[in-house]
């Protein structure tokens, strides 16, 4: 038997783009569905943040969920264990008041929504799902965690020492001595792929931000019988490094803007010898048309910073590379900031 698994839809993140919100149902619609279809999966476990805001819903996502997930999993007799993570819990410190049973708990037979830890068995593998931890069910968790039959752990975890994005190890989460007894332990919430010991971080299916740039992303399969773990990749790509410089043989009608539509780019300007060139160049660009073009020069000169700054890196990284060269700080006030500095990032992008 194979289990497709998914994690971190996020849907309506980015303030509810509508862009945002075709590039991830055109992911579900375009590959995983059919996927699911030629490969006679019929099980799927999605291990939190189906939705990405806690307060509220816009009915247009909303909309846009039941019509391109929703239904085609109910139409296609694919029934759905789904663990609550953090963005879709109301409060903070329970589970009790969450999006997804607000949302889809009574509407659709396939789709079993798990607030609180629980085994479940497929094909002889026993799998415990173990949803969003908080400071009200934290106890019963650990309490469920030592006792549990299951051998293989789905969850959404926080993880101390586990990269939340590429290059920022968490401090200030669960220690992970509870899941080492574990053959297998499978989690969402940190939206890069790693792995390190045995917990495997699945991350997203698809960019949301520009620190996804270069990341692989897509989704897994498991298997019951080899007990092995399938990386199926997705393609799609929202977000593009561009390097402009005209100093040399540059044919612009040669340049592939039509594969940049709807994206985001960072335009890096390497050499700008024809200022009406660079002009076109950018015109063409916005023609395509893409969402967002970030111009970043270079100028040089005697007023460049004393250090060189690697602007290819996203915001949260080229900060975190700031921070972790204050001396006046130790490790843990470093890792505090970082954070803290990730965290108003990512609420950032909700504003």
């Amino acid at each position: 038997m194979k289990i497709a698994i998914v994690n971190d839809s996020h849907f309506g993140a980015r303030s509810d783009s509508q862009i945002f919100l075709d590039y991830f149902t055109d992911f579900f619609r375009e590959q995983f569905f059919p996927y699911l279809k030629e490969n006679n999966i019929d099980t799927v476990l999605h291990l939190g943040d189906l939705m990405d805001r806690r307060k509220f819903v816009n009915f247009n996502t909303l909309s846009a969920v039941r019509n391109e997930f929703m239904e085609p999993l109910l139409r296609n007799g694919i029934t759905v264990h789904c663990i609550l993570g953090n963005h879709d819990t109301f409060y903070k410190n329970t589970n009790d008041l969450n999006s997804v049973n607000e949302l889809f708990g009574d509407r659709y037979s396939n789709f079993f929504i798990y607030q609180e830890p629980t085994d479940l068995e497929f094909d002889g593998v026993k799998i415990g799902m173990v949803p969003w931890v908080n400071s009200e069910n934290r106890e019963g968790t650990l309490g469920y965690l030592k006792n549990t039959k299951s051998n293989i752990i789905c969850g959404h975890f926080e993880l101390n020492g586990y990269e939340v994005m590429r290059g920022l190890p968490f401090d200030g989460g669960m220690s992970d001595e509870c899941l080492r007894r574990f053959d297998m332990v499978l989690s969402g919430h940190f939206h890069s792929r790693s792995v390190q010991n045995n917990v495997t971080y699945l991350g997203t299916q698809y960019q949301i931000t520009f620190s996804d740039l270069n990341d692989r992303k897509g989704f897994h399969v498991f298997d019951t019988e080899t007990r092995e773990l399938e990386f199926v990749e997705n393609p799609r790509k929202k977000f593009f490094k561009i390097s402009y410089d005209d100093s040399k043989d540059f044919d612009i009608s040669k340049f592939p803007f039509k594969e940049y539509k709807n994206a985001y780019v960072k335009l890096f300007v390497e050499n700008k010898t024809k200022p009406y060139l660079f002009d076109r160049f950018l015109d063409n660009l916005y023609d395509v048309p893409v969402s967002n073009v970030t111009v970043v020069e270079d100028y040089g000169g005697e007023d460049e910073l004393e250090e060189d700054v690697d602007l290819s890196l996203d915001t949260v990284s080229i900060i975190s590379n700031e921070v972790n060269d204050m001396k006046e700080l130790n490790v843990e006030q470093k890792t505090k900031l970082k954070l803290m500095i990730r965290d108003l990032y990512m609420e950032s992008l909700s504003v």
